[in-house]
């Protein structure tokens, strides 16, 4: 059985719903249903004679699922070479868009698994985008959850692409960082397909009861009336603009009840890890701030220049005021502390630890 996962992640409420361990499941034995917190393991039966047996689907398998997932990994501080403010000259404005139709252009990438909405209910799905025109038609991300990566087979054993780019908050970042730094052969075809990963700042995600509870009924509108719905950090505001134009604001502390649990144990604001994180912070209004963060981030912003889908504003990037946002998340660390101090309570029950130890967890934890 997959115990790492469900002890310290799952057990706790630390999953961070990326869809990782689905896509890398040997087995094809982890589902993640969409009303659950983390993914759910398929149980299977067998009678023998007049025995009733469970098996152990896990049995002799490498456990791609846990190598893949970030919340077993503690998580330092990411690279930065730049940071810049940019402008967009595709007409809609679209950084990321930008980014994404140079790539494609360039033949730096081959596809993209980028964000989507089914248009009646606002619900978000993932697509696997390979044409420019696919990239464009595309929602972009509306701070709704789904488990992106789950998609990740079908870019590459249906759609067989080879250069993949991949969009998404900073827990996709950080598992797909977990998957290129892995040896396990079971991950093998994803670090090999994999080309770039581009981040988004995040405070946290939302489930679709946003939607459905919230937006639909404060304001008595439809799902299909909502147009984009995007997060305002400097001035804690849930932004909601409607095909007609109109805009309605809901205070984000008002829909803090629909955030993930696992956002609680995510300490990454700016997606330290992806190749180019990209976000409002930092920069004027109507210009994006991008930083690169890596190499193949560097050659993505330099090939969107080259092609003219995006130029680089004559203001510099406010750090100082990202750096607040980061900070602000980073304190979550305490929450991460807590869920330890929770699993060695457990330890401590069977045994494993003393009852010594946990009081010097609990110590420290008190100081901070």
């Amino acid at each position: 059985m997959v115990e790492e996962l469900r002890k310290n992640v799952w057990t706790v409420n630390r999953c961070s719903g990326c869809g990782m361990c689905v896509s890398a499941c040997a087995k094809n034995i982890l589902q993640f249903p969409e009303e659950e917190e983390h993914p759910i393991l398929e149980t299977k039966e067998r009678t023998i004679g007049l025995s009733h047996v469970v098996i152990d689907t896990c049995f002799f398998c490498e456990k791609p699922c846990e190598e893949s997932c970030p919340r077993l990994k503690e998580w330092k501080d990411g690279p930065v070479i730049r940071a810049v403010s940019v402008i967009s000259k595709l007409p809609n404005g679209n950084v990321i868009d930008a980014l994404l139709v140079s790539a494609l252009r360039c033949g730096f990438i081959d596809g993209a698994i980028v964000w989507d909405v089914e248009g009646t209910s606002f619900k978000p799905l993932p697509k696997v985008a390979t044409s420019e025109n696919e990239i464009l038609k595309s929602a972009g991300y509306q701070y709704l959850w789904f488990p992106v990566l789950t998609v990740l087979n079908e870019a590459i054993y249906e759609k067989e692409l080879r250069k993949i780019a991949i969009v998404g908050p900073p827990c996709v970042a950080q598992a797909v960082k977990t998957v290129l730094s892995s040896t396990n052969k079971k991950l093998e075809i994803y670090r090999d397909r994999i080309r770039l990963v581009i981040g988004l700042f995040c405070d946290g995600i939302y489930s679709h009861q946003l939607v459905t509870n919230e937006i639909v009924n404060r304001f008595n509108i439809k799902p299909c009336d909502i147009n984009t719905i995007t997060v305002d950090f400097r001035n804690a505001l849930l932004r909601i603009i409607l095909y007609d134009g109109s805009e309605k604001t809901i205070p984000l502390s008002d829909v803090r009840k629909y955030m993930r649990d696992g956002c609680a144990r995510c300490t990454d604001f700016a997606s330290e890890w992806a190749d180019l994180s990209v976000g409002n912070l930092g920069s004027e209004k109507g210009k994006t701030t991008v930083i690169v963060r890596t190499p193949i981030g560097e050659n993505c912003l330099d090939y969107a220049i080259r092609e003219g889908t995006i130029e680089i504003a004559k203001t510099s990037v406010n750090m100082e005021e990202i750096q607040r946002f980061v900070s602000d998340k980073k304190r979550r660390e305490q929450a991460q502390e807590i869920d330890s101090l929770l699993l060695s309570t457990l330890d401590a029950l069977s045994g494993k630890k003393s009852r010594k130890e946990i009081e010097e967890m609990l110590k420290s934890i008190r100081r901070k």
